[in-house]
């Protein structure tokens, strides 16, 4: 297998395990997910607000990200980064994803954007409203760029399917936070004005991100851990603000680097339009 496709065949692997139920992952997702996220540093008391009084509450922070994001408009988005050197070169793979919920008119908007590391690039924008489906899909390669449309209405029996916010308030990622991750608090900062924890894990910490699975099985095999490092920000209500992922390996005498990023912004506060592309699908 060649190191490129061994690159897509784990950043797969790791948006599938940080975003369980998603469907369609090349199709429904991501883009550049950009959010007006300001941080500033605030004094913090000894042990840092809830969720948890005495550090990370894993169980606290499951409950609350998934129930205030089934009921809540919310915008995320998802960065998978993979790069390495050959032959003298950088080669990268990006996979990056963004949704949003717009629960006041049950819109849902979801862009995935997959770049490979010969700089091919698949977008695909998916917009559901109304019990209707549209989808369009845009295929760069070699200086071309080709587009194509859909739609599609419930049952949804074909390829076209309606944005999964499941798969982005899924548990199986918060679980993965607490299950084996020793994480230290670092104070509290804001988050689009609202307070959060900081928590933070290096080297040895590391290791129980389900990710690291999938990193040691396709990357580190025969290879070195060079470097690991989580952050994590949670709100008072449990939501994961931000996550922020990054390991630092060697295989076959090249470094490789993998980062992954989930942020949740614009809570209450999301509103999804019409694309204007919608009449082509």
């Amino acid at each position: 297998m060649s190191l490129e496709r061994r690159h897509l065949s784990l950043a797969l692997v790791v948006l599938l395990t940080a975003s369980a139920g998603c469907t369609g992952l090349l199709g429904s997702e991501a883009g550049s997910g950009g959010s007006d996220t300001a941080v500033t540093t605030t004094p913090a008391d000894a042990n840092g607000p809830a969720p948890g009084t005495s550090g990370f509450d894993a169980a606290a922070t499951e409950r609350g990200h998934f129930e205030t994001l089934s009921n809540s408009s919310f915008t995320t988005a998802l960065s998978f980064q993979l790069s390495t050197v050959r032959d003298g070169e950088n080669r990268s793979v990006f996979i990056n994803r963004t949704v949003a919920v717009d629960r006041e008119n049950d819109r849902s908007l979801a862009t995935g954007e997959l770049v490979q590391a010969s700089g091919d690039a698949l977008v695909t924008t998916t917009y559901t409203a109304d019990g209707t489906t549209a989808e369009r899909r845009v295929l760069t390669r070699g200086g071309e760029t080709m587009s194509d449309y859909r739609s599609a209405t419930p049952p949804y029996d074909g390829q076209v399917q309606p944005v999964n916010e499941s798969s982005v308030i899924d548990r199986s990622l918060l679980q993965s936070l607490g299950a084996d991750i020793n994480w230290t608090y670092a104070g509290t900062e804001t988050v689009d004005g609202d307070s959060v924890s900081r928590f933070e894990a290096t080297g040895s910490d590391v290791t129980g991100f389900a990710a690291d699975d999938a990193v040691s099985t396709n990357v580190s095999a025969d290879g070195t851990t060079d470097a690991a490092s989580a952050t994590v920000l949670v709100d008072e209500d449990g939501v994961v603000r931000s996550f922020q992922y990054r390991v630092t390996t060697e295989r076959d005498g090249r470094p490789v680097t993998v980062t992954l990023s989930v942020s949740v912004s614009k809570v209450d506060d999301t509103t999804v339009a019409e694309p204007d592309w919608l009449s082509d699908a």
